[in-house]
Formats: structure tokens, sequence, C-alpha cells
């Protein structure tokens, strides 16, 4: 299942466009010298050797002078051996794609998931032939969930691809997209869900079909074939046991694109929080006046895949759910007295900054290796303590179900509730947003000017409210929930499963 990135990935005050996936393979690495084109690649028009060097140039000097995560995950100096290789293997013209497939180790290497890399408007990409399988990726593993080749079958493991293994084609798809701090649970996701897997047999390998593929039965039995490319519009030969996870509930209504179901033998409710709109203060009233006057004890509140939106929506949530008033930001800060003022103004874009003019207030006061920034009152003081809902706020037993996307405000809510909701319980998998917090704010876009490739560049820090976060991960769950192979094919539900039974 091809997935289209764009409803997905969010900022805290802006959708994320839609990202292409580049490849991202190791500079100087061994691999680098067999890696040959294919005959669509050798078409693509070559990015000039002097043009690469001097965006590479522009866009680490940016890095260096005002990127929130600068030296928080790696050390400078290691940061600059990783600059120093990417710089160093740029020695021939390259394709737009393969350009970036050089610059995204060092991206990755920041910890910011919002830090993310887009082709120039005018780039076209080449046809590449898509894998007859999917993949559910765990660690260093791979299992395969759909499939169109009578020989698969949902659960065999992958053991290597064109003899290459499968712990090394991982380890490269994992450079393809940032992410937050050290979290691998985005990475998985990434890998499985969003066809990060495929890329990097595409994209850093650059195979064509057939591929030759070695695996492991669940029966334990090795196996070795090969196999063509997908077909377009074939069938899956998966023959799927779709359970219903949603029989014994009743959906309520008018919450629109917010389910909120209700248990028909218990008194317990899920209600499903998406990534943040505007609209959803209004069904957030109605879902929680529903709840209030069913008397429900038990509160299932869904924030997976909730990969962020506008951070107040989030503070609404809160407070139905706080034990007591609460901040919903524990500060925000930049590298910079003020980020709009900056030695790279011309290569952003001046809408962006004017927002950030409009939302924020630099105040120039030093704290440490950062200055503090306030909110301007037009989007509200989230630093201040923000009151609890007075006709419906909930009481009783709260669960929160989490995942490898519940990012940017999606993570800060979740760490809001850990630190303000002391009976709350989380179930699922580390979220992909640092429980510490994130770069975020308003995401600028830094067009480099000679090959106007396009860095989305977050200007602020966001400190959670987290009281002792562990640096570089997510909340944590305090019951951790693995899917199988078989869970996705059959479209089961082990973490609402999970705390069905905790209700129980």
């Amino acid at each position: 299942m091809k997935t289209n990135l764009e409803p997905v990935f969010k900022t805290f005050l802006y959708f994320f466009t839609a990202i292409i996936i580049a490849a991202c393979h190791q500079p100087g690495s061994k691999k680098e010298a067999s890696l040959k084109p294919t005959s669509a690649d050798a078409a693509i028009q070559k990015l000039a050797v002097k043009s690469m060097h001097d965006d590479l140039s522009i866009l680490w000097s940016a890095i260096k002078e005002m990127h929130p995560a600068y030296g928080m995950y790696m050390t400078p100096d290691s940061l600059q051996k990783v600059y120093d290789q990417v710089a160093g293997s740029i020695d021939t013209p390259l394709s737009e794609k393969d350009f970036i497939s050089r610059i995204y180790p060092l991206i990755s290497k920041l910890g910011c998931g919002h830090t993310q890399l887009k082709h120039s408007e005018a780039y076209k990409d080449a046809k590449v032939s898509h894998l007859p399988f999917e993949v559910l990726v765990r660690g260093n593993q791979a299992w395969i969930t759909t499939y169109q080749i009578a020989e698969l079958h949902t659960g065999d493991e992958i053991v290597s691809i064109n003899n290459v293994p499968v712990a090394a084609i991982i380890d490269h798809g994992s450079d393809l997209y940032a992410g937050d701090g050290h979290n691998k649970t985005f990475k998985e996701l990434f890998l499985s869900e969003y066809d990060g897997f495929e890329d990097a047999c595409n994209y850093y390998y650059h195979w064509t079909p057939p591929y030759h593929i070695s695996l492991r039965t669940k029966q334990g039995a090795l196996k070795t074939m090969d196999v063509n490319a997908a077909v377009k519009g074939a069938a899956q030969l998966e023959h799927p046991k779709t359970g219903d996870n949603y029989a014994g509930w009743i959906i309520a209504k008018n919450t629109d694109y917010l389910p909120l179901r209700f248990l028909k033998s218990g008194s317990t409710a899920w209600f499903e929080v998406h990534s943040y709109q505007y609209n959803d203060t209004t069904i957030f009233k109605e879902a929680f006046k529903q709840i209030h006057e069913k008397g429900i004890k038990n509160l299932i509140i869904d924030l997976r895949h909730n990969t962020g939106g506008d951070i107040r929506v989030g503070a609404k949530l809160l407070s139905y759910l706080a034990d007591t008033p609460f901040p919903m930001v524990g500060d925000v800060r930049s590298r910079l007295p003020n980020p709009a003022i900056n030695h790279f103004e011309k290569y952003f874009d001046t809408a962006k900054t004017a927002s950030f003019n409009q939302s924020f207030n630099p105040t120039h006061i030093k704290e440490g290796a950062y200055y503090h920034v306030d909110f301007r009152p037009v989007f509200g003081n989230l630093l201040g303590i923000a009151p609890l809902d007075k006709t419906a706020h909930f009481k009783g037993n709260l669960l929160v179900l989490i995942d490898g996307a519940t990012f940017s405000s999606g993570a800060l809510s979740a760490t809001a509730i850990k630190t303000f909701c002391k009976n709350a319980k989380f179930i699922g998998r580390e979220t992909a947003g640092g429980a510490e917090g994130c770069s975020g704010g308003t995401i600028q876009h830094l067009t480099l000017p000679n090959t106007h490739i396009v860095v989305e560049f977050p200007l602020l820090r966001f400190v959670s409210v987290a009281r002792h976060p562990a640096p570089g991960r997510g909340i944590m769950p305090d019951y951790p929930v693995e899917y199988s192979p078989e869970d996705i094919v059959n479209k089961t539900d082990p973490d609402l499963k999970k705390a069905l039974s905790l209700i129980r």
C-alpha cells in the first residue's frame, strides 16, 4: 500500500507539504563505488559540483548559526565530521535526488523530525520498480505482510536481498527521513508504513528486478528465490482474517471526523484524537459533554498517528483531562536573540517570517546557550497556567494509546498528560516526538539558491513540561505492545485489546 505523506506529517502551525523521499547512502562507504545509476537516472539532468558545494555550505552555515537542535544529540565536532564526509563525497555531477541523498545523513544526525528536504519545484522523479511485497520492520528485522508472489507468505522473515543482509538495508533506510532525537519507533514505522524499506532498495542500492531474496519461513525453513517487480493493480495474495475492532462499540453522534465510541457493556469510552485542526475544539466540547453525561469511568484517548498541528488545540484537550491547572509548554527558546534576523534571511520565506513575527516575541533574554521567546497575545500564553474545563472535566481512569507517529504537538500533548494526569497509563510504542520537547514553532523554508532544493527549517525549540525526560527519547508506554505481520494484514488492534484487558 503506497501512502501519501502529505496528510500525515504536520508542523506546529502549518501542515507539512508533501515530502519527496530521497536516497540516503553513507558518503565514502565501500558500497558507494558499486552503486550504478539506472538507465532512467542517467537521462536526468545533473547538478554541477560547485552548485552543490555552495548550497551545502549555505545549509551547514545556517545549521551552525541558528538551528535549535544543533549540538543536542550529536556533538558539534561529530557533526562537523559528518559534514566533511558529505562534502568530500560530492566530486562529480549528481542528479537532484542523489544530491539530496548525500545531504540526508547530515540532516538526520541533527535529531530533528521537523527538518526535512524537499525537491525543487521543477523536479520530476524517475520511474522506479516496486517490490512485490510490503514489510513490517522492528529492530534489525523485517517480515513480509502483504505480497503478490505465491511463493511468499505473511510472516516470512526477510534475511537478505541481493545478498545484502536486511539489517544493512534497514540501517540505510533509517536515514531516508529525519526523526527526533534517538527515536527508533518512527524509523520503524517509516520503513514499514511509508515504504522507506523499498526506497532504500531503489535509491540507495539502485536495484532493479529481478530481486534475489533469502527468507526464513514461519516454520524456520530457509528459502531463496528470484522475484520480479510488483504489477500495478495486481491483487494481493494473502487471505486476511479481518476482525471487527469496533464490535461491541456504539459510535457517538455529532463528533464528525473525531470518532467517539461507547462500549456497550461497561462505562468505557474511546476517543480518537487525530492531528490537530482548528475545528477540534468544538468537537472536544461535544465529546466531553457526552462522556460526562454518560458518567464514563474509563476513557481511552487515542493519540496514535497524531502528528501535531496547532499546540493550542492540544492545550484545550488537556483542559478536560489534567488533574490541576497546567502550562502546556515549559519554555520556548531560540539560538539567536531574534531568529527572524539572521545571515540567511534572503533564502527564507518572507511569508513565514511575517507569521513568526505575528506569533512570537523575542525577548533577547539569554538563558544559558539559548534566548527566551514569548508568545504574542494573539497566539495565547501557553507558558502560563491554563484552567480546567468547569462543565465536563473527566476524573476517571485514563488510558492513552501512543505510537511511532505520535509527533510534534501530539507528543507534547502526551507529555503533558503524563505530567498532569497522575492516573494516566500509556499503551503502545514510544512516541516519535521527544519527551523533552522538539524544534518547531514556525517552520521556515530555506531555499538553496543554486539547486533550489527546499529545507524545512524550524526556528524555535519548544521545551516540554516533562519533569525528568530521558534525553533524545519519546514518551515510553507503561504497557508496550508490538504488532505482528498478521496484525497488519488482518487489521487487528492489539493496542485497543490491551487497553480493554486493563479495564476488565
